[in-house]
This record gives C-alpha cells, sequence and structure tokens, in this order.
C-alpha cells in the first residue's frame, strides 16, 4: 500500500518561515497537519490518521511545550534527503526537533516524542 507523505508542524511562531515549509512540501504533494496544544495527547499515529490508532480521552490540562518540532511519516530517504536540502538551500534556520514516524512512536503523544527528541538533543549537543 502507498501512501502519501505526511508531516505533523507545531509551534512555528513565525508566518514567513511556515509560508516557506508549507510552500515546499505542498510541492511536493507532502499532506500537511499545524498541531496545537489541545491536541498534544493524542497518539502519534492519530493524528496522522492511521487506522485503528485511536484518539487519546484525556484532556490535555497545561502538559505543552513550545519548541518547534516537525514529524514526517511515509517519507522516502530522497525526499527526506531534499527537505533537509530545502533548509540549507534557503538558508532557513533548521528545526532541531524532527523525527520520522516509527512503529514505537506511532502509539506515543506528541509530548513523549518532544520528551525525547529534546533529550537527545540536549545530550548530543553537551560540549
Amino acid at each position: 500500500m502507498n501512501t502519501q507523505p505526511a508531516a505533523l508542524l507545531y509551534n512555528f511562531n513565525d508566518p514567513e518561515r511556515l509560508r516557506q515549509i508549507r510552500r515546499y512540501l505542498n510541492r511536493q504533494k507532502v499532506k500537511t497537519r499545524i498541531i496545537t496544544a489541545p491536541e498534544f495527547l493524542h497518539p502519534l499515529g492519530y493524528l496522522f490518521e492511521i487506522p485503528g490508532i485511536q484518539p487519546s480521552s484525556r484532556f490535555n490540562l497545561g502538559s505543552n511545550f513550545t519548541d518547534e518540532m516537525i514529524v514526517l511519516n511515509d517519507f522516502s530517504s530522497e525526499q527526506m534527503d531534499g527537505f533537509l536540502a530545502f533548509f540549507r538551500e534557503n538558508q532557513i534556520p533548521s528545526v532541531a526537533l524532527k523525527a520520522m514516524l516509527t512503529p514505537v512512536t506511532q502509539h506515543w503523544s506528541s509530548i513523549q516524542l518532544h520528551n525525547e527528541l529534546s533529550r537527545e538533543h540536549t545530550l548530543m549537543h553537551k560540549k
């Protein structure tokens, strides 16, 4: 089954930067969705509309983050390389927290993924 690549975007506060990213993804036929704090507890698989993954029944009462984050699904390695090159070629600051959806992370909430990516980012950039 060939599915359409998709991207979840979080906390992009610079409208011009967001416009450039969305325009690139749209040209690449990537389904794009902006995720807001009330959706942060839903499983990533639900946000990507993966059949069989149900929404969280919990309400998000303050478990939020403000960092930019991108989660990608069904990107080939060529598409991923192209997306990363787009940032470099257009001198757009990179997004520190980015991930590909996996069979494990599809069951995680956005908050769980954010916490893990933040931890990894901190470890990788310690001097």
